[in-house]
Parts: structure tokens; C-alpha cells; sequence
């Protein structure tokens, strides 16, 4: 079932020492996350930049070739890629282009109070997922804060987390967005706020008996 499919870049956000990258597919305006055969499924350099070395951007219109669809448990989206095939940067969206595929989901999958010590409505129990049926949402927000705070051991690196409200619910997640998490861990710990956003959300795999909520990229709206 190989195919060559057009995406718009929503995602490039670290994984397993790799990326995981994901977004939507212009001809039939569903998620894809191209996914590699390693057991972690993250997107090597080598099999993600383009010629020259060149790494993508969130809002590149890429062409990729995709071997066939690997749904794991609830992500729906995952498509295998083909390794030998270079990814082709086509061109470029705009902010305004992505009013065409905002999502308006009641919640963020499932809100049940069972949150982490830094967090808010941001993990699902394994014990739910009947209820999941995918795993990526990108939506829209008024405003949003960065929190930088010091990790959960001494020695790891600032943690990164988006508060924000949507559809009357609040939210705090890790940020896994490259850009955003190297900017504000540059800033330090504090309190930083945002404008307008798109943020996409992606529900991450089993780790310790609970899928994560994470904010794999922020796209601010330019200031003009």
C-alpha cells in the first residue's frame, strides 16, 4: 500500500533521542505521524531533513513516501515510511491557513482528575483506553502560559509545561516542541505568557500504566 502523501508539518518534537513528527494530510485533511521501524517508532535525522541536511519546520508542506498504516492501539495516525526515499520540502502554510483544520473536541480525550503532581487533565489511565479512539488534536487558544520549573531530579534539565483552557476545561502539559523548549529553558524558571496559539496535542504511549498529553508544538500568531 505504498503512497506518497502531502503533508502540512504540525509536529517536530523530540522522542527517544529521535523526532516524532505529524500532520495532516492535504488530500484527505486526516492526521498522519510517519513513523520509523524501530521498537521507539522516532524518525531519525537522516530519514527526516531534507537534502543539504535541512531540518523541518512546523508549517513545511512536505511530500514523503509511506510504505503502509501501522495503527498501534489508539494511534490511528501512525504510517510506516520508506527510509530510502528523501522527504521533499514542497513549501510553506500560513497561520491563518490552519482555521481550515482547527478541531473543537469537548476535551482533550479524557478528563479524569488523575493528574500528575505538575499537571493538569494530563494523562489518561491505561485503564480507560476503550475510550480512545486517536491520538493527535490540534486546536486553538486565546492565550496560554509557558511554566519553566525546576525537574523532578537534580541534574535533568528545566521542565516545560503550556497551562492553558479549552472548552471550559483547564490544562497543564509538557511541552515536547523543540523550538519552544530550548527558548524558554534559555529564559529560566518563571512564568511566561503567550498570545493566540494553535497547539497540537498528541497522546503519547503506555508509560507506567498512563498515557500522556503533550503539547508537540506551539504556533503562536505572528505579531504584526
Amino acid at each position: 500500500m505504498e503512497t506518497t502523501k502531502q503533508l502540512i508539518c504540525l509536529a517536530n518534537s523530540r522522542k527517544h533521542g529521535g523526532r516524532c513528527i505529524a500532520g495532516i494530510d492535504l488530500e484527505s485533511s486526516t492526521w498522519i505521524r510517519p513513523i520509523s521501524h524501530r521498537a521507539g517508532h522516532e524518525i531519525s535525522e537522516l530519514e527526516r531533513q531534507y537534502v543539504g541536511g535541512v531540518e523541518p519546520r512546523v508549517l513545511d508542506v512536505i511530500s514523503m513516501k509511506l510504505i503502509r498504516r501501522h495503527e498501534y492501539e489508539f494511534q490511528r495516525e501512525n504510517w510506516l515510511i520508506d527510509s530510502s526515499v528523501r522527504w521533499v520540502r514542497l513549501g510553506r502554510m500560513e497561520w491563518d491557513d490552519l482555521r481550515l483544520f482547527e478541531q473543537r473536541p469537548s476535551r482533550l480525550w479524557v478528563n479524569s482528575g488523575d493528574d500528575t503532581v505538575k499537571g493538569v487533565n494530563d494523562r489518561v489511565s491505561v485503564a480507560r483506553s476503550n475510550e480512545l479512539v486517536d491520538s493527535l488534536k490540534i486546536i486553538r487558544v486565546d492565550s496560554a502560559t509557558i511554566i519553566v520549573g525546576r525537574p523532578y531530579e537534580t541534574g535533568r534539565d528545566l521542565d516545560v509545561r503550556v497551562e492553558f483552557w479549552h472548552s471550559e476545561s483547564p490544562y497543564i502539559l509538557k511541552v515536547t516542541d523543540c523550538v519552544y523548549v530550548d527558548r524558554f529553558r534559555a529564559r529560566g524558571v518563571g512564568r511566561h505568557e503567550i498570545g493566540e496559539s494553535f497547539l497540537t496535542v498528541s497522546l503519547g504511549e503506555e508509560w507506567k500504566d498512563y498515557y500522556y498529553k503533550l503539547v508537540a508544538a506551539i504556533i503562536e500568531r505572528p505579531k504584526v
